[in-house]
């Protein structure tokens, strides 16, 4: 026999071992049975120990480990009350041993599945039915009590608040007027005066318009242009031939009078988007590239008075022995195909440039006598609001500047049911 004191390892199913301990680990204990030095080693897990005696001094107590050990606390939603060692709190889950087996199986446990949880004496999850519920106001007026799980840069998500358990919702954050978060506001929709998509601007979706440089052409022209649809407006216009200057009529002795009036369909044409705000585009409904057919009806009368001729007196004079007055009408049609471009400044200024091509029909008289021998206004084509080549070559053209102020559309034009939406077509390339 060994001289060598005897170990004690006792196991949890109550069997006594005599040993002698050679190596004590982490999770497990090796030994050779007491008396036989040259036998095999024995290893046995940690866990199938109860107790282990080394030299008469107690090395491992289960019983008394475990009383040793700082006690956590779980309590279920149903209402069990766990005993444990927390191991790992992570995102979802907490992962555990019970407190009474310490080197048994970890567990691991829903978050959602749990009440309170103290560890070492301090509540680290706590679930209250009585917490102060969160409030999210939608733009349409709807009101959801929730609570928040996320207030993101586009999004908002949250679960309802009676019902914590159920599935977790999102809402885009453009839908959304105010979040509230333990009574305080902690996101709130504003309207941003620089920006085309609020609901400022986009009720006011009409411009009256000025051809600017009309009077320089001796007559002066307005048009209006409202939206009907996104991507689809109508335009009218009035011109008055005479107002204004020309150094061409006056060269001429040339005297316009009369109207024209100009209507059409407007299409705006598919380019890029103003501005995106929380991940939606919008884009202001009189902006962009556009194609217009454009209907123009003419009635106009141009009158001259000319010279039929004088005498030269000496010295250089002249004396003119008459005049020639006469007068051209003119009534006329054109349709022409219009491609122009608008802007929009400071949310109340539109600026656009046209031009066009087109087809034009017109009848011409003359009213008193012309004199013989004077041609220059045999082909004259300018008509003010187009410009007509002749019966020989029935071609028009038209083209021009304008400058406009946006208006809100009125009801009977707007429709009944008309309610102002941020539209969805794009506006123009940059």
């Amino acid at each position: 026999m060994s001289a060598h004191a005897q170990d004690t390892i006792v196991k949890k199913n109550g069997e006594v071992l005599k040993a002698k301990v050679t190596e004590i680990g982490i999770e497990e204990i090796k030994f050779r049975t007491f008396g036989d030095a040259d036998g095999p080693i024995i290893t046995l897990k940690k866990s199938e120990i109860k107790t282990v005696k080394v030299g008469g001094q107690a090395i491992m107590d289960v019983k008394k480990d475990t009383e040793n050990i700082a006690q956590d606390v779980i309590v279920k939603k149903n209402g069990d009350l766990l005993k444990v060692k927390v191991m790992e709190i992570g995102a979802e889950e907490i992962k555990f041993k019970l407190h009474n087996d310490p080197y048994g199986p970890t567990i691991s446990i829903a978050k959602d599945e749990i009440k309170t949880m103290k560890v070492a004496g301090q509540t680290v999850i706590d679930v209250k039915t009585g917490l102060k519920e969160d409030v999210v106001v939608k733009k349409d007026g709807s009101v959801l009590k929730v609570k928040v799980i996320e207030l993101g840069a586009e999004v908002v998500s949250f679960k309802l608040y009676n019902h914590p358990e159920g599935p977790t919702m999102s809402l885009k954050k453009s839908e959304i007027k105010t979040v509230t978060v333990d009574g305080q506001v902690v996101y709130e929709y504003k309207i941003d005066p620089y920006s085309v998509s609020n609901q400022v601007i986009l009720d006011k979706n009409s411009s009256l318009k000025f051809h600017f440089f009309s009077l320089l052409n001796h007559h002066i022209a307005f048009s209006y242009e409202w939206k009907v649809k996104p991507g689809f407006n109508w335009e009218g216009g009035l011109g008055i031939i005479g107002p204004g200057v020309s150094p061409i009529d006056n060269a001429t002795e040339r005297k316009p009078s009369g109207t024209f009036l100009r209507f059409g369909p407007k299409f705006l044409l598919v380019n890029s988007s103003d501005i995106e705000i929380e991940g939606a585009k919008y884009s202001h409904p009189l902006k962009g590239r556009y194609f217009k057919i454009e209907l123009t009806l003419n009635a106009m009368n141009a009158s001259y008075s000319i010279d039929t001729g004088g005498v030269y007196n000496g010295g250089g004079t002249y004396t003119p022995s008459g005049k020639a007055n006469y007068k051209k009408k003119y009534q006329g049609m054109a349709l022409n195909l219009i491609y122009g471009r608008q802007f929009i400044f400071g949310n109340t200024i539109t600026v656009s440039w046209y031009g066009g091509i087109g087809y034009g029909f017109e009848s011409e008289s003359i009213i008193g006598t012309k004199p013989s021998g004077y041609w220059y206004d045999d082909f004259d084509p300018r008509r003010y609001s187009h410009w007509y080549y002749g019966k020989n070559f029935p071609l028009t053209t038209a083209f021009g500047f304008t400058v406009g102020y946006i208006l809100r559309t009125p009801a009977f034009l707007a429709g009944k049911n008309y309610s102002p939406k941020p539209p969805t077509r794009n506006s123009m390339d940059k």
